[in-house]
């Protein structure tokens, strides 16, 4: 596995001002002048996850970086650990497990997939640590946070919008536009965020007078997914819902497009990175998700992160860096009001907890606060795939 230690990475000096409100400076009566705030990132940088996780580890270094040269949070510079759990659930869970005992980290961000939430999010939670969850979208993150239970989490935190808001507000809104009368769903069957993402399609589509003709289920390390493509395309349906990881919705739509289907992809959080985007390439345009996040928001807080993003790293953030960047935002900002004692290590992660419940930032997803039961109060994005990598936007629909 893969660790690192960062405190202020090496990115462009220019990009010392901090975006958002949250993190630099402090007050007399409140200084962490000469402590350390330590956070660990659970991440998939290769595996499955990989398309994801390296957007995500790029938005919290500059966030970082970006709040250690303005003066820290109260004068405490933050250093964060980013660990490569390589997508695997059982990896993920191992060094979650080192974070909280052996490096005594104050909070933990990730992990990339909802599968390795399964097991880190319930350890985090009996372990009284702070989580926040900055990509993970699938069923029961919040508010139970995978517990077989309906007691609701009280360390599980979430910024990346979750599935059960996406999925609907994406599949009214094309329904809206396009009145779709028949749908095919294509869904990996073997991992947690694309089976709760296929779920999620099921319940919703009869909502908007959409037919569900078929819900092909089928392994996401299988080679050849052509056969399953052909059963969708012949069905000729109007809609094919693909909810899975990586690069396979890219595959499955040049596939049907090589098959000459004509029709409308809609997914999920699958499909929100220029990875997958550039993938899919002509094939794509117009395949449409909804999204925690917009590129060509041009409200400060994101101009601003956008901006930064390309000085740093020479190309343009996606989703997952911006929720990732956002993610160290909320743990300063919370921090920063936490009035933390840095001797008092389980007192501080439960100050922090509950400072985390009250954030209110502008942030590059838009102002930003968690609902009473931690998951994301947001505007949501509804975007559609441009055909040469990237997304133009649809609609806007504000948080209720």
């Amino acid at each position: 596995m893969r660790r690192l230690r960062l405190g202020s990475v090496l990115v462009a000096a220019i990009i010392a001002a901090a975006c958002g409100s949250a993190g630099g400076g402090g007050t007399p009566a409140n200084s962490y002048a000469g402590k350390t705030i330590k956070l660990g990132a659970v991440l998939s940088i290769t595996g499955a996850g990989g398309v994801y996780g390296p957007q995500s580890r790029d938005g919290m270094n500059l966030a970082v970086d970006q709040i250690n040269k303005a003066g820290g949070v109260n004068g405490a510079q933050i250093s964060l650990t980013v660990a490569d759990d390589a997508s695997l659930q059982s990896q993920s869970a191992q060094v979650a497990q080192t974070m909280i005992l052996s490096d005594q980290d104050l909070a933990l961000l990730g992990p990339t997939l909802s599968n390795s939430a399964v097991a880190v999010h319930p350890l985090a939670e009996q372990q009284k640590i702070p989580i926040l969850a900055v990509s993970t979208t699938g069923i029961n993150i919040v508010p139970n946070c995978n517990f077989p239970s309906t007691v609701a989490c009280r360390y599980v935190f979430r910024d990346s919008l979750g599935e059960e808001t996406a999925i609907p507000d994406n599949i009214q809104s094309y329904a809206s536009d396009a009145h779709p009368s028949t749908g095919v769903l294509l869904v990996a069957q073997d991992d947690k965020f694309s089976s709760d993402g296929g779920k999620i399609v099921e319940a919703n589509v009869a909502k908007y007078n959409i037919n569900l003709l078929k819900t092909i289920k089928f392994n996401k390390a299988e080679a050849d997914l052509s056969p399953y493509v052909t059963t969708a395309v012949g069905l000729h349906p109007d809609v094919i819902f693909i909810t899975s990881l990586g690069g396979i919705p890219a595959k499955i739509m040049i596939e049907a497009r090589k098959q000459g289907w004509q029709g409308q992809f809609l997914g999920g959080n699958g499909f929100n990175t220029a990875t997958v985007s550039k993938n899919a390439g002509a094939a794509g345009l117009g395949a449409r998700s909804a999204s925690a996040w917009y590129l060509g928001n041009s409200f400060p807080s994101n101009a601003d992160f956008v901006t930064a993003f390309k000085t740093a790293y020479g190309h343009d953030p996606d989703q997952f860096a911006a929720q990732g960047y956002t993610g160290i935002k909320i743990i300063a900002d919370a921090a920063k009001r936490a009035n933390l004692t840095f001797s008092d290590l389980a007192g501080d992660r439960d100050r922090l907890r509950a400072a985390m419940e009250t954030v209110n930032i502008q942030s590059p997803l838009g102002p930003f606060q968690f609902t009473s039961t931690h998951d994301v109060k947001q505007t949501v994005w509804v975007i559609k795939m441009d055909g040469q990598g990237g997304f133009t936007l649809v609609h806007e629909i504000k948080a209720s």
